[in-house]
């Protein structure tokens, strides 16, 4: 949990086992002023405007989610094709596209398993799996992170946001099947054409960012839109981390107008991070980087 000093405002990341049920004291580091916190209150969700709201789908059984796993990703095709492979393997499936939607469908269906695309819109993957491990009533649920910068500094899973397993995204789906069964899933082998599960709602497929070129048509075309969009998604998962690990610097900057000298040594990070992992041609497009650090701090205030 993060807890903040209500004098000077500076950011302290607190273990939740070491605050109890009274809270807990501290001193804050900068100005020496001693303040009281208090255990998180229980996360909600909030409920789906009334426009989009469906019939509620029939509860899963306990044998049901024996078998139940859950897979959040923001790509509609990547998710489909995991989903399609699980209930290949004889597991059923339900597929979401944002947190928002996967902490309502945890908190309803109770999934063995959960798989957790860490760049998810509206909710991070990292933030819907800190939820998960903090809820009781969902300490049996395995938490797969997918797509976090867990090779930055070679983090343990069990230290990754408290997933108990990290994947790349390339690991997807092949990299599963012996993970459910690591988990004591049944799994079966899988047939040569599964059906692909439907999704929990219809998604759109996210249009270009501002300011990228339109693919041209054909395989090149197609391979430069791939990229872009891997680009979003990375420099997402970046900033993500940035916003956890250094959030005072993050907040302060907004404060000062200053952000991105605030965080110059995180974003040439950040950088390298691109320049391993992203073309160069679709780098010199634009700075996915600075655009979304940007977006997310607009989003919290910043002008």
């Amino acid at each position: 949990m993060i807890a903040e000093c209500p004098k000077c405002s500076a950011r302290y990341r607190v273990d939740e086992a070491r605050v109890g049920p009274e809270g807990a004291r501290l001193r804050c580091a900068r100005c020496e002023a001693i303040f009281r916190i208090r255990p998180p209150a229980p996360a909600t969700v909030p409920s789906a405007p009334a426009s989009r709201q469906q019939p509620p789908p029939q509860e899963p059984t306990d044998a049901d989610r024996e078998r139940l796993v859950l897979v959040a990703d923001s790509r509609e095709d990547t998710g489909k094709g995991t989903a399609s492979a699980l209930t290949s393997w004889g597991l059923q499936a339900i597929l979401v596209h944002d947190g928002v939607e996967a902490m309502m469908n945890i908190q309803r269906a109770l999934p063995r398993v959960v798989i957790l695309d860490a760049a998810l819109p509206k909710m991070h993957g990292f933030q819907v799996c800190e939820v998960i491990k903090r809820n009781e009533s969902l300490r049996d649920t395995r938490v797969v992170l997918v797509g976090a910068m867990h090779d930055r500094d070679q983090r343990p899973p069990s230290d990754l946001y408290g997933a108990d397993v990290y994947l790349e995204p390339a690991d997807l789906p092949e990299g599963l099947q012996q993970l459910m069964a690591r988990f004591g899933m049944p799994t079966a082998t899988a047939p040569a054409h599964a059906p692909t599960p439907p999704d929990s709602r219809q998604a759109a497929v996210p249009a270009s960012a501002p300011g990228a070129r339109p693919a041209a048509p054909g395989p090149a075309g197609d391979a430069l839109a791939a990229e872009r969009e891997k680009a979003e998604r990375l420099a997402r998962i970046v900033v993500s981390d940035i916003v956890l690990y250094q959030g005072d610097k993050f907040d302060a900057g907004i404060r000062a107008g200053n952000l991105l000298e605030a965080l110059d040594s995180e974003i040439e990070e950040g950088r390298n991070f691109f320049r391993q992992r992203i073309d160069e041609e679709v780098r010199n497009e634009r700075d996915f980087l600075v655009d979304e650090l940007m977006r997310v701090a607009r989003e919290r205030g910043a002008t």
